[in-house]
Protein backbone atom coordinates (compact mmCIF):
# COMPACT_ATOMS: atom_id res chain seq x y z
CA UNK A 1 0.00 0.00 0.00
CA UNK A 2 1.29 3.60 -0.61
CA UNK A 3 1.06 5.57 2.38
CA UNK A 4 2.32 8.80 1.12
CA UNK A 5 1.60 10.58 -2.00
CA UNK A 6 4.18 13.80 -2.77
CA UNK A 7 2.58 15.78 -4.73
CA UNK A 8 4.69 18.81 -5.82
CA UNK A 9 5.18 21.22 -8.88
CA UNK A 10 7.58 20.49 -12.07
CA UNK A 11 10.43 22.80 -11.94
CA UNK A 12 10.42 23.81 -8.85
CA UNK A 13 13.87 22.83 -7.44
CA UNK A 14 13.52 19.08 -8.43
CA UNK A 15 16.08 17.90 -7.44
CA UNK A 16 16.04 18.86 -3.73
CA UNK A 17 12.59 17.89 -4.08
CA UNK A 18 13.11 14.16 -4.94
CA UNK A 19 16.19 14.14 -2.27
CA UNK A 20 12.89 14.96 0.48
CA UNK A 21 11.24 12.52 -1.02
CA UNK A 22 13.45 9.82 -0.76
CA UNK A 23 14.29 11.23 2.93
CA UNK A 24 10.98 11.16 4.49
CA UNK A 25 10.32 7.64 2.70
CA UNK A 26 13.01 6.43 4.51
CA UNK A 27 11.82 7.76 7.84
CA UNK A 28 8.52 6.50 7.15
CA UNK A 29 9.71 3.00 7.01
CA UNK A 30 12.00 3.52 10.14
CA UNK A 31 8.77 4.74 11.63
CA UNK A 32 6.54 2.15 9.99
CA UNK A 33 8.78 -0.78 9.98
CA UNK A 34 7.84 -1.49 6.56
CA UNK A 35 9.74 -2.54 3.73
CA UNK A 36 10.22 -1.41 0.10
CA UNK A 37 7.97 1.51 -1.23
CA UNK A 38 6.12 3.15 0.53
CA UNK A 39 5.34 6.39 -0.92
CA UNK A 40 5.10 7.99 -4.72
CA UNK A 41 6.17 11.20 -6.64
CA UNK A 42 6.15 11.89 -10.26
CA UNK A 43 9.35 12.06 -12.06
CA UNK A 44 11.03 14.94 -12.89
CA UNK A 45 10.37 14.81 -16.51
CA UNK A 46 6.20 14.77 -15.66
CA UNK A 47 5.49 18.39 -16.10
CA UNK A 48 2.02 20.55 -16.11
CA UNK A 49 1.80 19.06 -19.96
CA UNK A 50 3.06 15.35 -20.06
CA UNK A 51 0.04 13.07 -19.84
CA UNK A 52 -0.55 11.10 -15.95
CA UNK A 53 0.84 7.93 -15.72
CA UNK A 54 -0.30 4.69 -14.72
CA UNK A 55 1.88 4.39 -11.86
CA UNK A 56 0.52 8.20 -11.33
CA UNK A 57 -3.29 7.30 -11.20
CA UNK A 58 -2.72 4.08 -9.07
CA UNK A 59 -1.08 5.97 -6.08
CA UNK A 60 -3.22 9.10 -6.33
CA UNK A 61 -6.16 6.58 -6.10
CA UNK A 62 -5.46 4.78 -3.47
CA UNK A 63 -2.80 6.63 -1.27
CA UNK A 64 -3.18 7.27 2.41
CA UNK A 65 -1.88 10.71 3.10
CA UNK A 66 -1.93 13.59 0.46
CA UNK A 67 1.73 15.72 0.81
CA UNK A 68 2.17 19.05 -0.79
CA UNK A 69 5.34 20.73 -1.29
CA UNK A 70 3.70 24.18 -1.27
CA UNK A 71 4.90 27.30 -3.17
CA UNK A 72 3.37 29.79 -5.46
CA UNK A 73 4.58 28.00 -8.09
CA UNK A 74 2.23 24.96 -6.94
CA UNK A 75 -0.57 26.98 -6.20
CA UNK A 76 -0.58 27.89 -10.58
CA UNK A 77 -0.01 24.48 -11.52
CA UNK A 78 -3.55 22.92 -12.65
CA UNK A 79 -1.83 19.00 -12.49
CA UNK A 80 -1.24 19.67 -9.05
CA UNK A 81 -4.85 21.60 -8.19
CA UNK A 82 -6.36 18.56 -9.99
CA UNK A 83 -4.41 16.02 -7.50
CA UNK A 84 -5.64 18.24 -4.59
CA UNK A 85 -8.74 17.49 -5.63
CA UNK A 86 -9.21 13.84 -6.22
CA UNK A 87 -7.39 13.05 -2.82
CA UNK A 88 -10.18 16.11 -0.84
CA UNK A 89 -12.81 14.44 -2.64
CA UNK A 90 -11.38 10.38 -1.49
CA UNK A 91 -11.31 12.61 2.45
CA UNK A 92 -14.99 13.39 2.10
CA UNK A 93 -16.39 10.06 0.87
CA UNK A 94 -14.56 9.12 4.00
CA UNK A 95 -16.10 11.38 6.06
CA UNK A 96 -19.32 11.05 4.94
CA UNK A 97 -19.41 7.55 5.21
CA UNK A 98 -17.57 7.38 8.81
CA UNK A 99 -18.36 10.71 10.54
CA UNK A 100 -15.11 11.01 11.01
CA UNK A 101 -11.96 13.46 9.79
CA UNK A 102 -8.84 11.84 8.71
CA UNK A 103 -5.69 14.56 8.97
CA UNK A 104 -4.14 13.39 5.76
CA UNK A 105 -3.41 16.05 3.77
CA UNK A 106 -0.49 17.72 4.95
CA UNK A 107 0.99 21.27 3.33
CA UNK A 108 4.57 21.80 3.43
CA UNK A 109 5.91 24.85 2.71
CA UNK A 110 8.47 24.57 0.16
CA UNK A 111 9.07 27.82 -0.98
CA UNK A 112 10.51 30.99 1.52
CA UNK A 113 8.23 33.56 -0.31
CA UNK A 114 5.26 33.90 1.78
CA UNK A 115 3.06 31.11 0.86
CA UNK A 116 2.40 30.11 4.60
CA UNK A 117 1.10 32.32 7.16
CA UNK A 118 3.04 32.37 10.63
CA UNK A 119 6.41 32.94 9.01
CA UNK A 120 7.24 29.42 8.94
CA UNK A 121 10.74 27.96 7.47
CA UNK A 122 10.94 26.49 3.98
CA UNK A 123 11.58 23.22 3.61
CA UNK A 124 13.51 24.29 0.39
CA UNK A 125 16.11 25.95 2.59
CA UNK A 126 16.40 23.53 5.82
CA UNK A 127 17.37 20.93 2.86
CA UNK A 128 20.34 22.81 1.40
CA UNK A 129 22.04 23.86 4.23
CA UNK A 130 24.09 21.98 6.64
CA UNK A 131 23.92 24.57 9.55
CA UNK A 132 19.76 23.27 9.51
CA UNK A 133 20.07 19.58 9.32
CA UNK A 134 18.73 18.75 13.01
CA UNK A 135 15.59 21.17 12.29
CA UNK A 136 15.23 19.16 8.94
CA UNK A 137 15.68 16.09 10.55
CA UNK A 138 13.07 17.13 13.15
CA UNK A 139 10.88 17.68 10.59
CA UNK A 140 11.18 15.03 8.20
CA UNK A 141 10.31 12.96 12.00
CA UNK A 142 7.19 14.71 12.75
CA UNK A 143 5.96 14.46 9.00
CA UNK A 144 6.76 10.82 8.75
CA UNK A 145 5.21 10.31 12.20
CA UNK A 146 2.21 12.13 11.37
CA UNK A 147 1.81 9.47 7.56
CA UNK A 148 2.03 6.41 9.98
CA UNK A 149 -0.38 7.59 12.37
CA UNK A 150 -2.75 8.46 9.87
CA UNK A 151 -2.12 5.28 7.86
CA UNK A 152 -2.79 2.75 10.78
CA UNK A 153 -5.84 4.79 12.38
CA UNK A 154 -8.31 5.50 9.04
CA UNK A 155 -8.58 3.68 6.20
CA UNK A 156 -9.64 6.41 3.32
CA UNK A 157 -10.87 4.47 0.30
CA UNK A 158 -9.72 3.97 -2.87
CA UNK A 159 -11.39 5.21 -5.89
CA UNK A 160 -11.25 4.00 -9.82
CA UNK A 161 -7.73 5.70 -11.06
CA UNK A 162 -9.62 5.66 -14.85
CA UNK A 163 -9.68 9.67 -13.44
CA UNK A 164 -11.68 11.78 -16.21
CA UNK A 165 -8.90 14.85 -16.76
CA UNK A 166 -11.46 16.65 -18.54
CA UNK A 167 -14.07 16.85 -16.12
CA UNK A 168 -11.98 17.15 -12.81
CA UNK A 169 -11.58 20.63 -11.34
CA UNK A 170 -8.53 22.12 -10.36
CA UNK A 171 -8.94 23.27 -6.40
CA UNK A 172 -7.03 26.32 -6.89
CA UNK A 173 -8.94 27.85 -9.63
CA UNK A 174 -11.27 30.36 -7.51
CA UNK A 175 -13.27 31.48 -10.66
CA UNK A 176 -14.73 28.10 -11.30
CA UNK A 177 -14.99 26.57 -8.16
CA UNK A 178 -17.91 27.01 -4.59
CA UNK A 179 -16.68 29.26 -1.40
CA UNK A 180 -17.70 25.65 0.67
CA UNK A 181 -14.80 24.13 -1.28
CA UNK A 182 -11.25 23.35 0.84
CA UNK A 183 -8.61 25.21 -0.80
CA UNK A 184 -5.76 27.04 0.16
CA UNK A 185 -6.73 30.31 1.29
CA UNK A 186 -6.94 32.96 -0.89
CA UNK A 187 -4.85 35.36 1.01
CA UNK A 188 -1.68 32.11 0.59
CA UNK A 189 -1.98 33.05 -3.09
CA UNK A 190 -2.10 36.55 -2.88
CA UNK A 191 0.38 37.44 -0.19
CA UNK A 192 3.05 34.75 -2.07
CA UNK A 193 4.60 37.56 -4.41
CA UNK A 194 5.74 41.56 -3.68
CA UNK A 195 3.72 42.92 -7.16
CA UNK A 196 0.42 42.01 -8.81
CA UNK A 197 0.12 41.20 -12.56
CA UNK A 198 -3.22 40.95 -14.54
CA UNK A 199 -3.29 38.97 -17.46
CA UNK A 200 -5.98 40.33 -20.21
CA UNK A 201 -6.55 37.95 -23.06
CA UNK A 202 -7.48 39.36 -26.04
CA UNK A 203 -8.33 36.32 -27.86
CA UNK A 204 -11.72 34.49 -29.00
CA UNK A 205 -13.40 31.28 -28.58
CA UNK A 206 -12.95 28.59 -30.67
CA UNK A 207 -16.69 29.21 -31.84
CA UNK A 208 -15.86 32.71 -32.30
CA UNK A 209 -12.30 32.59 -34.37
CA UNK A 210 -14.25 30.06 -36.54
CA UNK A 211 -15.74 32.75 -38.68
CA UNK A 212 -11.84 34.01 -39.62
CA UNK A 213 -9.22 31.39 -39.71
CA UNK A 214 -9.85 27.16 -40.26
CA UNK A 215 -6.83 26.08 -38.03
CA UNK A 216 -8.65 25.99 -34.50
CA UNK A 217 -6.50 23.63 -33.11
CA UNK A 218 -5.26 25.96 -29.86
CA UNK A 219 -8.47 27.70 -29.32
CA UNK A 220 -10.72 26.28 -26.66
CA UNK A 221 -14.31 27.09 -25.17
CA UNK A 222 -12.99 30.59 -23.59
CA UNK A 223 -11.02 32.92 -24.94
CA UNK A 224 -7.98 33.09 -22.16
CA UNK A 225 -8.17 28.72 -23.03
CA UNK A 226 -5.48 30.04 -26.06
CA UNK A 227 -2.91 28.26 -26.53
CA UNK A 228 -0.62 29.93 -29.00
CA UNK A 229 2.39 27.54 -29.15
CA UNK A 230 0.27 24.58 -29.27
CA UNK A 231 1.31 21.35 -29.92
CA UNK A 232 5.52 22.48 -28.47
CA UNK A 233 3.36 24.05 -25.31
CA UNK A 234 -0.09 22.63 -24.75
CA UNK A 235 -1.35 24.63 -22.15
CA UNK A 236 -3.55 27.99 -22.48
CA UNK A 237 -0.66 31.16 -22.98
CA UNK A 238 -2.11 32.95 -19.84
CA UNK A 239 -1.51 29.37 -17.82
CA UNK A 240 2.42 29.52 -18.61
CA UNK A 241 2.72 33.49 -18.07
CA UNK A 242 1.31 32.77 -14.99
CA UNK A 243 4.01 30.19 -13.97
CA UNK A 244 6.77 32.32 -15.31
CA UNK A 245 5.46 35.46 -13.30
CA UNK A 246 5.37 33.13 -10.14
CA UNK A 247 8.78 32.05 -10.39
CA UNK A 248 9.65 35.39 -10.10
CA UNK A 249 7.01 36.23 -7.05
CA UNK A 250 5.42 38.15 -9.00
CA UNK A 251 0.98 37.53 -8.15
CA UNK A 252 -1.12 37.37 -10.59
CA UNK A 253 -5.00 37.02 -11.95
CA UNK A 254 -6.34 36.50 -15.36
CA UNK A 255 -8.95 38.72 -17.20
CA UNK A 256 -10.76 38.83 -19.74
CA UNK A 257 -10.69 41.92 -22.70
CA UNK A 258 -14.34 42.76 -22.12
CA UNK A 259 -12.60 43.97 -18.70
CA UNK A 260 -9.37 45.69 -19.54
CA UNK A 261 -10.93 49.08 -18.81
CA UNK A 262 -11.76 47.77 -14.77
CA UNK A 263 -8.11 45.82 -15.03
CA UNK A 264 -6.14 49.27 -16.09
CA UNK A 265 -8.24 51.49 -13.22
CA UNK A 266 -7.52 48.91 -10.39
CA UNK A 267 -3.92 48.75 -11.51
CA UNK A 268 -3.41 52.89 -11.57
CA UNK A 269 -5.17 52.78 -7.89
CA UNK A 270 -2.93 50.08 -6.78
CA UNK A 271 0.32 50.32 -8.49
CA UNK A 272 0.33 47.26 -10.30
CA UNK A 273 0.77 45.56 -13.56
CA UNK A 274 -1.26 44.93 -16.61
CA UNK A 275 -0.09 42.75 -19.56
CA UNK A 276 -2.21 42.38 -22.89
CA UNK A 277 -1.59 39.28 -24.33
CA UNK A 278 -3.10 39.89 -28.02
CA UNK A 279 -3.95 37.27 -30.78
CA UNK A 280 -3.65 39.11 -33.99
CA UNK A 281 -6.20 37.24 -35.53
CA UNK A 282 -9.10 39.25 -33.02
CA UNK A 283 -8.24 42.42 -34.53
CA UNK A 284 -10.54 40.62 -37.78
CA UNK A 285 -13.28 40.76 -35.20
CA UNK A 286 -15.40 43.95 -34.68
CA UNK A 287 -16.04 43.52 -30.65
CA UNK A 288 -12.42 42.79 -30.02
CA UNK A 289 -10.82 45.58 -32.54
CA UNK A 290 -12.99 48.39 -31.19
CA UNK A 291 -12.00 47.03 -27.68
CA UNK A 292 -8.10 47.39 -28.47
CA UNK A 293 -8.52 50.58 -30.45
CA UNK A 294 -9.96 52.39 -27.48
CA UNK A 295 -7.79 51.02 -25.35
CA UNK A 296 -4.92 52.71 -27.64
CA UNK A 297 -6.08 55.81 -27.76
CA UNK A 298 -5.59 56.40 -24.07
CA UNK A 299 -1.68 56.77 -22.90
CA UNK A 300 -0.92 53.37 -20.67
CA UNK A 301 2.49 53.95 -21.09
CA UNK A 302 3.42 50.92 -18.03
CA UNK A 303 1.11 48.19 -19.82
CA UNK A 304 2.78 45.53 -21.46
CA UNK A 305 1.09 44.38 -24.90
CA UNK A 306 2.43 40.97 -26.37
CA UNK A 307 1.32 39.84 -29.53
CA UNK A 308 3.00 36.03 -29.89
CA UNK A 309 2.70 34.97 -33.49
CA UNK A 310 4.09 30.80 -33.65
CA UNK A 311 6.69 29.72 -36.19
CA UNK A 312 4.54 26.20 -36.19
CA UNK A 313 1.22 27.73 -37.11
CA UNK A 314 1.22 27.78 -40.59
CA UNK A 315 -2.12 29.39 -41.00
CA UNK A 316 -0.76 32.32 -39.17
CA UNK A 317 2.85 32.42 -40.80
CA UNK A 318 1.02 32.29 -44.25
CA UNK A 319 -0.96 35.50 -43.46
CA UNK A 320 1.73 37.48 -41.43
CA UNK A 321 1.78 40.61 -43.46
CA UNK A 322 -1.97 41.28 -43.06
CA UNK A 323 -2.06 39.97 -39.16
CA UNK A 324 1.17 42.80 -38.74
CA UNK A 325 -1.36 45.50 -40.67
CA UNK A 326 -4.30 44.65 -38.83
CA UNK A 327 -2.18 45.27 -35.20
CA UNK A 328 -1.16 48.44 -36.71
CA UNK A 329 -3.99 49.42 -37.45
CA UNK A 330 -5.79 48.76 -34.28
CA UNK A 331 -2.49 49.33 -31.87
CA UNK A 332 -0.37 52.20 -33.81
CA UNK A 333 -0.04 54.57 -30.69
CA UNK A 334 1.43 51.29 -28.79
CA UNK A 335 3.56 49.85 -31.31
CA UNK A 336 4.94 53.34 -32.42
CA UNK A 337 6.44 53.27 -28.66
CA UNK A 338 8.95 50.37 -29.54
CA UNK A 339 10.11 49.67 -25.86
CA UNK A 340 10.61 46.32 -24.13
CA UNK A 341 6.66 46.93 -23.15
CA UNK A 342 5.46 46.03 -26.60
CA UNK A 343 6.49 42.97 -28.39
CA UNK A 344 4.74 41.52 -31.56
CA UNK A 345 5.18 38.48 -33.47
CA UNK A 346 7.25 36.71 -30.44
CA UNK A 347 7.89 33.45 -32.56
CA UNK A 348 8.30 30.81 -29.95
CA UNK A 349 7.90 30.27 -26.27
CA UNK A 350 11.13 30.78 -25.24
CA UNK A 351 11.35 34.39 -27.30
CA UNK A 352 8.25 34.86 -25.24
CA UNK A 353 9.61 33.81 -21.69
CA UNK A 354 12.40 36.41 -22.50
CA UNK A 355 10.08 39.12 -23.59
CA UNK A 356 7.48 38.62 -20.98
CA UNK A 357 10.03 38.56 -18.09
CA UNK A 358 11.82 41.92 -19.63
CA UNK A 359 8.34 43.73 -19.87
CA UNK A 360 7.40 42.47 -16.54
CA UNK A 361 10.62 44.03 -14.85
CA UNK A 362 10.37 47.28 -17.06
CA UNK A 363 6.64 47.75 -16.21
CA UNK A 364 7.47 47.30 -12.22
CA UNK A 365 10.60 50.04 -12.52
CA UNK A 366 8.26 52.44 -14.33
CA UNK A 367 5.58 51.91 -11.31
CA UNK A 368 8.88 52.33 -8.76
CA UNK A 369 9.73 55.46 -10.61
CA UNK A 370 6.33 57.12 -11.65
CA UNK A 371 3.56 55.02 -9.68
CA UNK A 372 1.33 56.68 -6.88
CA UNK A 373 2.87 57.12 -3.76
CA UNK A 374 0.37 55.80 -0.85
CA UNK A 375 1.08 57.33 2.86
CA UNK A 376 -0.19 55.55 5.89
CA UNK A 377 -1.04 57.72 9.00
CA UNK A 378 0.09 56.29 12.29
CA UNK A 379 -2.91 54.11 14.18
CA UNK A 380 -2.33 56.51 17.27
CA UNK A 381 -2.40 59.85 15.55
CA UNK A 382 -4.10 62.64 17.01
CA UNK A 383 -7.52 63.90 15.96
CA UNK A 384 -5.96 67.30 15.66
CA UNK A 385 -2.32 67.62 14.22
CA UNK A 386 0.05 69.53 15.66
CA UNK A 387 1.13 72.36 13.10
CA UNK A 388 4.53 73.16 13.27
CA UNK A 389 6.49 76.38 12.86
CA UNK A 390 9.64 76.40 10.15
CA UNK A 391 12.48 78.69 10.51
Amino acid sequence: MTQFFLSRAAGDDDSYALRFFHDLSAKVRQVSGADGDVGFVETVDSDSRSPWSTATRNALAGCQVFVALCSPRYFLSERCGRQWWIFAERLRQYERETGRRAPALLSVLWSDSGVAEGGGEAVRQLIRLRSHRARYEALLASLAGQIVASTEEHLVPSVNPNFDLATVPNAFDYTRLEPSIQTPPRKDLADAATQRVHFVVAAGSRAEMGAVRDDLRCYGERGRDWAAYRPSLPEPLVAHARTLAAERLFGSDVADLDDLSERLDQARRNNEIVVLLVDAWVTKLAPYQRILAEFDGHAEPSVAVLAPSSLTDAETVRHGGELRAGLARTLPHHLARGDQLVRIEIDSPEAFEVDLVAALEEAQNRIFSHGRVFRRPAQDEPADRPILQGP
